[in-house]
């Protein structure tokens, strides 16, 4: 009983915070309001071409984004698992942008990647390319590199951290018993090592996927106007001057919120899946 009142008050805020902007959204209350609730302003902002063009992109860059930061964090930490000095190195190395806010990666990946940035500048003096627009766009691109490449240094070294401390917890005495029961190195890291890092990490996984695709910061800075993000779609149509536009930001918000719980949905599904394996 305890346990369950202790949920309860835990998602009692988020609950609060959806069934306001449910309301908001379907003009009951708030700025833009209509005085009645209807839920037809939900699927014609849903419906609309540059909502469904930004939503896509915001899910595709948030699954690239997710998947590379989980090969490359899962590659350090079976390369970097020892003991030795240069294993030790190599993690502290790995994890050393982990403090650094999500807007100061986007800076530097604007500096180093923008058509008159540091790399630009190298490929001149190198004589790669001969002015700016010879630079290929990696800012400000619809395939969305840039905002790629920040998100992925970003969430490595959180990602890395969890794997590390999975396989320092759980894999090393399943890989003893699983070589002396006459396992191959392959077997071992195929039928061991990878399930554990999965159910290890995929709580970690579905926050970095739910957090990429909410974020604004990075797709603030390097992401193109042209689809717009959801994030921007969202900030957009709650800073518009024409208030009867505000309930829009209420009906993305609770998009976002759907994108949310199905990937949490997804989650469980896998874990039970995983259980009755």
């Amino acid at each position: 009983l305890a346990l369950s009142a202790m949920r309860l008050s835990a998602a009692a805020p988020v609950m609060v915070g959806v069934g306001y902007a449910l309301g908001a959204a379907g003009g009951a209350w708030g700025v833009g309001a209509s005085g009645g609730f209807s839920l037809g302003r939900l699927a014609d902002v849903v419906t609309q071409p540059a909502v469904v063009e930004g939503t896509f992109w915001t899910l595709r860059i948030a699954l690239l984004s997710t998947f590379l930061s989980t090969a490359i964090a899962v590659s350090l930490a079976l390369a970097l698992r020892g003991s030795d000095r240069t294993s030790r190195l190599g993690r502290a190395l790995a994890l050393l942008p982990l403090p650094v806010p999500h807007i100061v990666a986007a800076v530097a990946a604007l500096l180093i990647l923008g058509q008159s940035g540091l790399l630009a500048r190298a490929a001149f003096q190198l004589g790669w390319i001969t002015d700016p627009s010879g630079m290929p766009a990696l800012v400000y691109d619809r395939a969305g590199i840039g905002v790629i490449v920040a998100l992925v240094w970003k969430e490595v070294p959180f990602l890395t951290l969890v794997a590390g401390s999975v396989l320092a917890t759980r894999g090393d005495a399943l890989e003893r018993t699983a070589r002396r029961l006459g396992a191959s190195r392959w077997d071992t890291l195929r039928r061991v090592t990878w399930p554990t890092l999965w159910r290890g990490m995929l709580p970690a996984i579905v926050a970095v996927f739910t957090f990429v695709a909410g974020s604004w910061e990075v797709v603030a800075l390097l992401a193109p106007s042209d689809p717009l993000a959801l994030p921007l779609i969202t900030l957009e149509r709650y800073t518009d001057a024409d208030l009867a536009r505000r309930p829009d930001a209420f009906v993305l918000t609770l998009l976002g919120v759907a994108i949310a719980g199905l990937t949490v949905i997804a989650h469980e599904w896998a874990l039970r899946r995983e259980g009755h394996a």
